[in-house]
C-alpha cells in the first residue's frame, strides 16, 4: 500500500471575502508525493481547541512542512527585529503540536522553507530573523521572478539529500528572507549557500529533513528534483514496512 503523506496546509482569506478562511497548500507539494508513489492527504493545520492532531499524525506515514510566514521569534527566545515578516502564530503553536507528535510517534518529516525552520525551532534551534538586516555580503535569496527554476548554487554534505540527488553542488531556487542560525541538538547542516547561510539540515537519526530551497515548485520539471521527493516517500515506505 502506499504511504500516506500529510501535507501540512494554512488558512486564507479570498478576495471580498473576510469572513470565511480556507484551508490551502501549492500543488506542487501534493503532485510531487502522488508522482513518487505516496498518496498525499492535506492536513489542516486547525486552531480550535482539542484538535484531533494525534488521531491525524498517527494516521499518517510522513509529514511535509510547507512553506509560509514567519515563525514567532520569542518561540527561540528572541525579540523581534524590524525586518521581520508576517506572522502566522496559530499556525506556529498548530506546527509545533504536529511536530511534537511526529516526534513521539516516530513520523518522519520533510520541512520546506518555514518547514525547516519551524522544525529547527520545535526541536531547540534558532533563526536569523532577516537575512538582509543580518548576514553581511549576503546575496539574493528572494530571487525575483522564475521561481520555479535555479537561482543559486549549494553545496550539499552527506546526508539523505546528497545521496538522493546524487550530487554535492545543486542548484535551488530561493524565496526566503529568513533561514536556520543555531542548528537545534540532534541536527546536521548538511546543504550550505556560498555566502553562508544554511540551505539544509538532517537529524542524526534520519527521520527529519529540512531545506530552505523550495523543490516542490522544480519537480514539475525536474526530474533530477524530483528525486527528493521520492527519497522521503520511500523512506516513509521503509518504516511503514518495517512496523508492520
Amino acid at each position: 500500500m502506499r504511504p500516506l503523506i500529510g501535507v501540512a496546509c494554512t488558512k486564507m482569506y479570498f478576495p471580498n471575502n473576510n469572513l470565511d478562511q480556507f484551508f490551502y497548500v501549492g500543488s506542487g507539494y501534493v503532485d510531487g508525493i502522488a508522482r513518487t508513489g505516496g498518496t498525499p492527504l492535506i492536513l489542516p493545520l486547525m486552531s480550535i481547541s482539542d484538535a484531533p492532531f494525534r488521531d491525524i499524525v498517527e494516521s499518517l506515514d510522513g509529514i511535509i512542512l510547507t512553506g509560509g510566514d514567519d515563525p514567532a521569534p520569542h518561540l527561540y527566545g528572541e525579540e523581534p527585529l524590524q525586518g521581520l515578516g508576517q506572522i502566522e502564530y496559530e499556525r506556529d503553536l498548530a506546527e509545533l503540536e504536529v511536530i511534537r507528535l511526529a516526534r513521539e510517534l516516530k513520523k518522519p518529516i520533510l520541512g520546506i522553507c518555514r518547514g525547516m525552520q519551524i522544525m529547527n525551532v520545535a526541536f531547540g534551534g534558532t533563526l536569523i530573523q532577516d537575512i538582509p538586516s543580518q548576514v553581511p555580503g549576503a546575496f539574493q535569496h528572494a530571487q525575483k521572478g522564475s521561481r520555479q527554476y535555479g537561482a543559486h548554487k549549494v553545496q550539499l554534505q552527506p546526508g539523505m539529500i546528497a545521496e538522493a540527488l546524487g550530487r554535492t553542488e545543486i542548484l535551488v531556487n530561493t524565496s526566503h528572507h529568513q533561514a536556520v542560525k543555531d542548528v537545534a541538538p540532534g541536527f546536521k547542516v548538511t546543504g550550505t549557500a556560498a555566502d553562508g547561510v544554511i540551505e539544509a539540515i538532517e537529524s542524526l537519526d534520519g527521520l527529519y529533513v529540512g531545506v530552505q530551497w523550495h523543490p516542490e515548485r522544480m519537480w514539475a520539471h525536474d526530474d533530477n528534483m524530483l528525486k527528493l521527493a521520492a527519497a522521503f516517500v520511500n523512506k516513509t515506505k521503509q518504516l511503514k514496512l518495517a512496523v508492520n
